[in-house]
């Protein structure tokens, strides 16, 4: 079941957590989402030298950290010796990255779901099945869950894996600036088509939701633009400080 408009409740979606007041993706920002009243934890996902999968927005540790490197390069080891709070505020030194596995732990606590963005999946081949391993492995029940990517070869080999989780694929401001996402095409193995924010406009929700796709658009940090988003009609928001755009 999606949350394509059939009660008109607005879904607010945490950016790789608070991002605007905690540094982003790390455990301090999911924490603060989480006790909110989001409805949705959004993260960034990558896989290391060793196979762990990480919670990290960039392919590199160079603008989040006080390290640098590309996450496929580094082990899990060598890339948690660096902090990634620092960077945000000199009170939250000493946060370390979080792994895929610490914030399913979290989350499985807690009512909202958690959205997943596979960062670059062509970088990574397999990833797909190993995410899926690792969701299955702690049992969070299927509706909890939500996957999405620019990539759109990526989200269609999840629903030929057929795990029933909901999928969403993510509408870039550079490609699609002159034309509408092919939706109907899209709706096949999708339940969200979430686009910059710059990108919505009646039509593109118009026809979104003529095939039942769900709309939330990212990243929404302004109150007028959030609040124009949702005259509009949108489904959700993803926005860094989800509590106060509104």
């Amino acid at each position: 079941m999606t949350i394509y408009n059939t009660d008109n409740k607005l879904m607010l979606v945490a950016h790789r957590g608070i991002a605007a007041y905690f540094p982003e993706n790390t455990m301090s920002a999911f924490k603060a989402a989480l006790v909110s009243d989001i409805d949705i934890l959004e993260i960034d996902i990558h896989r290391t030298l060793d196979n762990h999968l990480v919670v990290i927005h960039d392919d590199s540790i160079d603008r989040t950290s006080n390290g640098s490197g590309k996450i496929k390069d580094m082990t899990l080891a060598a890339l948690q010796q660096f902090d990634y709070g620092i960077i945000k505020d000199s009170k939250f030194e000493g946060a370390t990255l979080p792994t895929l596995d610490e914030v399913i732990k979290l989350i499985r606590d807690y009512p909202q779901k958690l959205l997943i963005e596979l960062k670059q999946p062509q970088n990574y081949p397999g990833i797909e099945s190993e995410l899926i391993d690792t969701l299955n492995a702690w049992g969070l029940p299927k509706d909890k869950v939500i996957v999405q990517s620019f990539n759109q070869k990526s989200i269609k080999k999840f629903f030929y894996m057929n795990e029933g989780y909901e999928l969403g694929v993510l509408i870039s401001k550079k490609k699609y600036w002159y034309k509408l996402p092919p939706f109907k095409s899209i709706a096949a193995y999708a339940n969200y088509v979430n686009p910059n924010y710059a990108l919505v406009t009646e039509k593109f929700l118009k026809s979104a939701h003529q095939y039942r796709l769900s709309v939330m658009p990212y990243t929404v940090n302004e109150h007028e633009q959030a609040k124009s988003l949702q005259e509009l009609g949108v489904d959700g928001l993803i926005s860094d400080d989800p509590n106060e755009i509104l």
